[in-house]
């Protein structure tokens, strides 16, 4: 609490008077790559949206200018205080972390979106700040962390950064109906950044054959190999991305996904890959957790976060998504399965040495499971199944 109050006297907002160069503007559809280099340098340009409510203004917040919807608490000055000092500290030093928690209610959302987004539009404008004597280095929420150059991200293939302006913003999410809320909060402000919300074929798929299936992912995936027949809302996802809705200015400019769907079942593209061209050029991406904790799927989505800024919403669920994403549940039909299959590649003289180590990795804990059938036990009352107790599994694969 004393932190809360030192850091709320410290900020000191100011209202200034409305931006005479923030006009509503209308652009053509431009593709997404040719218009990045260009946005981060001007203010964006109002939406259809009604503007904020009179009682809302700019204040003054470590100094940059943010743009809030409502006359904001001293709570949300102190929240956005710390989130602009932050990304200050991460400019100079090439990163920085933050843990910031504010009771239920307190618009942690409305004022993560509003700071992060106005640090980001003010970024090409501001020289880097220099370093100051900060009394919350040591408390009031912020962790410190050492200044080495970072490393690449694991998972992603090393490549040439896209060049930004600014760094982009992924602000994530547990689950994908809460990004839906973010969004909603996010038409409330003034901002409208460049936008897209990456989600799985589960949410996005518009195909009628494909929706039906039981297994989307790899009916889309059959489709795709298709050659002949194809997926013609595939074949329209360019054509989605462009769309004028989705634009400056369009209806849709600030979307979730269920704007996108409406939208993409009207021309007939694919929502799931025209949200992925969408986040090449974005300023801002919406995404669940494990789009950004798991290196399979930031392989799979080309996600790099190198350089960006990380937003991690109701972060007090990370501990059990990461734990997910580093999990897998295998039965032991599968194992033999696989054992099978190893063997066979295990005796090809060309290949051995890669499939030997697996082959006896899959042979050591099949071994170790039938001899631990004794110590089985049932869970789950209508739906039995076994589980083992895995005390010295970590022994036996290392």
């Amino acid at each position: 609490m004393r932190a809360a109050s030192v850091l709320e006297s410290a900020i000191s907002p100011q209202i200034l008077p409305p931006n005479p160069r923030r006009q509503i503007h209308k652009h053509l559809p431009r593709d997404g790559a040719a218009a990045m280099a260009d946005d981060f340098a001007t203010p964006w340009p109002s939406s259809s949206p009604a503007p904020p409510p009179a009682r809302g203004g700019v204040y003054q917040v470590g100094g940059v200018p943010v743009e809030f919807p409502y006359k904001p608490y001293g709570t949300q000055l102190a929240f956005m205080g710390r989130v602009i000092t932050t990304l200050d500290r991460a400019r100079r030093q090439g990163r920085s972390h933050a843990l910031l928690e504010s009771p239920t209610g307190t618009g942690k959302s409305l004022s993560l979106l509003c700071s992060a987004l106005a640090w980001q539009r003010h970024y090409p404008l501001r020289a880097p700040p220099a370093a100051a004597a900060d009394p919350f280095l040591h408390g009031g929420g912020f962790v410190p962390d050492d200044t080495q150059q970072q490393k690449a991200t694991p998972g992603v293939p090393e490549k040439a950064a896209k060049k930004r302006n600014a760094p982009i913003i992924y602000y994530a999410t547990r689950t994908h109906s809460q990004i839906t809320q973010v969004v909603r909060e996010l038409r409330k402000t003034s901002y409208r950044p460049r936008m897209a919300i990456l989600a799985s074929r589960k949410h996005y798929c518009v195909n009628q054959n494909v929706c039906m299936s039981d297994n989307i992912d790899e009916q889309c995936k059959k489709l795709l190999d298709d050659k002949v027949q194809g997926c013609p809302e595939f074949k329209n996802a360019q054509k989605l991305s462009r769309h004028p809705a989705l634009q400056t200015g369009g209806c849709y400019e600030v979307h979730d996904i269920e704007d996108l769907l409406r939208v993409g079942k009207q021309v007939k593209g694919c929502p799931y890959f025209a949200a992925q061209t969408m986040a090449e050029a974005a300023q801002l991406v919406f995404c669940p957790y494990n789009y950004l904790i798991s290196p399979i799927v930031r392989r799979a989505m080309d996600i790099d976060i190198r350089g960006a800024v990380v937003i991690l919403d109701e972060a007090h669920n990370i501990e059990d998504i990461s734990r997910d994403a580093g999990s897998v549940d295998v039965d032991e039909d599968s194992l033999d399965n696989l054992g099978g299959e190893l063997a066979r590649l295990a005796i090809n003289q060309a290949v051995a040495n890669i499939y030997q180590p697996l082959y006896d990795v899959i042979e050591g804990l099949r071994s170790w499971i039938a001899d631990q059938k004794d110590n089985v036990r049932d869970i789950e009352f209508d739906h039995p199944a076994s589980l083992y107790v895995l005390w010295n599994l970590v022994f036996l694969l290392t």
